[in-house]
Order: structure tokens, then C-alpha cells, then sequence
């Protein structure tokens, strides 16, 4: 695995070996610290107050980013093509977050294929050089303020302004994990291989939040469809599970995970790595996330294609909290919709008060 051409591809077994095998030796080569974990981090992490602040100012900025799109962009979008309620509620979510990762991904792929760093390719020179509180190359700074921003603004938005689905505590863990990883990379100054984890992780979310637009503008209010927009869906859907098999299934383990075995970390840097259990265990905890949502994708490609599902939906969906949003409901001689659900970009969630004036949680499950 030496030298610095191409690093060789092992099957998923040998990785799993690597992970059991190897990552001991971190723990029989970790310093002993008088201070343990707060001894070692004190001895090799650097950030500055302003990092902190800079970050906290950011997420501020997206969630008035949001608001703003939302109410002037999206909303309007949503009654110009009369969607119905449900689809109206749940369109600016995915459109907001679909103009976010468009927008990141090509400036994390700007910073990796064009500002000279050769590691997508070298992936055995992530650790060359590496040094104590080295500094931090102006584009992947600002690369990490507007990733870890945004998961800040993202952890809020998930739990007061998306609709809740089946999956939303493991998306808030996911968000906790990377925002954990983003700042712990960068006070260590691991930042290039943080960079090629958002590489890995950004560009299929581009066109699953497309795909979700597509599927929510085909019916309208009137009760019609516009059937081009199941067919951009399904294209969509199709370069989303190409990209998600090519990315995270293979790019982020072989690229990622292997990196940092020990075997292949030390190739340019024999000495004691910081942290590297630590790293290990989180970057296999959003494998283990991958893998978990992988399997929504799978049983949805499978419905679509043995056609036990006529129309592309969102399996996560719960089917009482799928129609709680603009469900028609009869007041005596009038027909309205209810409103249950969010207030995208625009407050937190709603809750459904039922019949005896209780308050009970509205679960909306979607993308």
C-alpha cells in the first residue's frame, strides 16, 4: 500500500477485517495521558473562539436564508402550481434543501479537484505532512464554516420546522454525528479527510430532494396529474441510486474507512495518530446510517420495478401522519382542509389537538 499511486481496492470483507484487526493498535500505541481524552484533545486541538462564533452566525444565516426562499420563492412556486395542501406543506422543505446541497457539493468539489489537493485519487496521502494545529487552507475553512453551519441550522430545522417522519431521529443523530465530526476534524486538523467525507455524502442528496420536488408537483389541487413529473421523478430517483451506490457505498468506505486503518494511515505518518478509534468509530457509525437508509432504497426501487407500487412515494411515510396535512375534513356544511403539520421556514411544528383537547404528536413520516 505503499507509495503514492493508486490505493488498492480490497472487497468489503477484507475492509471488515481491516476494522477488527487493525483499529487495536490504536489502543495498544495511545499515549497515556495524565488527563485522558481532555488531556490528549488539549495537547492536539487548535480552533479560536471566532471558529465557534463564525459557525453559530452561519446557522443563524441559513435558517433567515431559509425563511426568506421559503416565503418568497418556494411558497409562491407551490400556489403558482397549485399542489395540494399535503405536497404544498412538504415542497419548500426538499426544495430548500435541494438549492443548499447543489450549492455545497460544488464548493467541496471545487476545493477538492481544483485547488491542487490530490487526495480522491491518492487517498494514502490523506495524513502526509500532517502536524499539530497546522494551518487550515483558506477555502477548506470556509468549506467547514458553511458544512458545520449548516448541520447546526439543520439539527433546529429538523426538530421545529421539517415534517417529523419515521426516520427523523436517526436523521438528528446523523446531523449530531457530522456536526461532531466536522468540528473534532478541524481542531485536530484531519480537515482533508473531512472534506472527502462531505464529497461522499453530498451529491445524491441533490437529486433525492430533486426527485421529492418532481413526486410532490404531479397532483394538484383540482384533483388532476402532471404525469411528466412522475417520469422526472423516476429519473431522478435513478441517478440518486446510482450516485448513493457509487458515493457512499463505495467511494466513502474504499476511499474513507480504509484510509484511516491504521495500515494505511501510517504509510506517510508512522507516529501516534490522535484520536483515530475515536474517528474510526464515527466514520462506521455513518456507514452504518448509509446502509440503514440504503434499505429504504432498495425496497422502494424494488416496489417500483415489480410494480407493487404504481406511483414513487416515500416508504418512511406513515400513512395517518402522510395525510394529516391538508386532509379534508367536514364541519357541517363546509369542506376545509386542516392544517396540521409544519409551518416551513416559518415556525415550528404543529400539533394536532384531538378531540378530547389533548395535544398529540403529528407524525408527517416523509423523504
Amino acid at each position: 500500500m505503499g507509495g503514492e499511486g493508486f490505493l488498492f481496492i480490497p472487497d468489503y470483507i477484507g475492509l471488515f477485517y481491516g476494522l477488527i484487526f487493525e483499529l487495536p493498535e490504536y489502543i495498544r500505541n495511545e499515549p497515556v495521558e495524565p488527563e485522558g481524552f481532555i488531556g490528549e484533545f488539549r495537547k492536539y486541538g487548535r480552533y479560536e473562539n471566532t471558529d465557534l462564533f463564525i459557525i453559530v452566525l452561519l446557522a443563524c444565516v441559513w435558517t433567515f436564508v431559509r425563511h426568506i426562499f421559503t416565503k418568497y420563492i418556494f411558497k409562491p412556486l407551490t400556489n403558482h402550481l397549485q399542489l395540494t395542501p399535503v405536497n404544498a406543506a412538504k415542497f419548500p422543505e426538499s426544495a430548500w434543501r435541494f438549492t443548499f446541497y447543489t450549492f455545497s457539493w460544488s464548493f467541496t468539489a471545487y476545493v477538492i479537484f481544483f485547488c491542487g489537493y490530490e487526495v480522491f485519487y491518492k487517498p494514502n496521502i490523506i495524513f502526509k505532512g500532517w502536524t499539530v494545529g497546522s494551518l487550515v487552507p483558506s477555502e477548506i475553512y470556509w468549506l467547514y464554516a458553511v458544512q458545520g453551519s449548516f448541520y447546526l441550522h439543520s439539527m433546529f430545522a429538523t426538530i421545529f420546522l421539517d415534517v417529523w417522519r419515521s426516520d427523523s431521529l436517526v436523521l438528528c443523530i446523523h446531523h449530531v454525528l457530522t456536526l461532531i465530526l466536522i468540528t473534532f476534524s478541524y481542531t485536530v486538523r484531519y480537515h482533508v479527510l473531512g472534506s472527502l467525507v462531505l464529497l461522499c455524502h453530498d451529491f445524491n442528496d441533490i437529486f433525492l430532494e430533486l426527485a421529492k420536488c418532481c413526486v410532490y408537483s404531479k397532483p394538484r389541487k383540482n384533483g388532476s396529474k402532471v404525469e411528466i413529473y412522475e417520469t422526472l421523478g423516476n429519473i431522478c430517483f435513478g441517478v440518486f441510486f446510482v450516485s448513493w451506490c457509487v458515493t457512499r457505498m463505495y467511494w466513502y468506505p474504499f476511499k474513507v474507512l480504509l484510509t484511516i486503518q491504521p495500515s494505511v494511515a501510517k504509510v506517510y505518518y508512522s507516529d501516534h495518530l490522535p484520536f483515530g478509534l475515536e474517528f474510526n468509530l464515527m466514520l462506521w457509525a455513518i456507514m452504518l446510517m448509509d446502509v440503514y437508509w440504503f434499505v429504504f432504497i432498495v425496497i422502494l426501487l424494488v416496489k417500483i420495478l415489480t410494480g407493487t407500487m404504481k406511483e414513487m412515494e416515500d416508504i418512511r411515510e406513515d400513512n395517518d401522519g402522510a395525510t394529516a396535512v391538508g386532509k379534508p375534513v367536514t364541519n357541517g356544511t363546509s369542506t376545509e382542509y386542516s392544517t396540521n403539520g409544519i409551518a416551513n421556514g416559518n415556525g415550528v411544528k404543529r400539533r394536532q389537538v384531538g378531540g378530547n383537547g389533548t395535544m398529540h404528536s403529528n407524525h408527517n413520516h416523509a423523504e
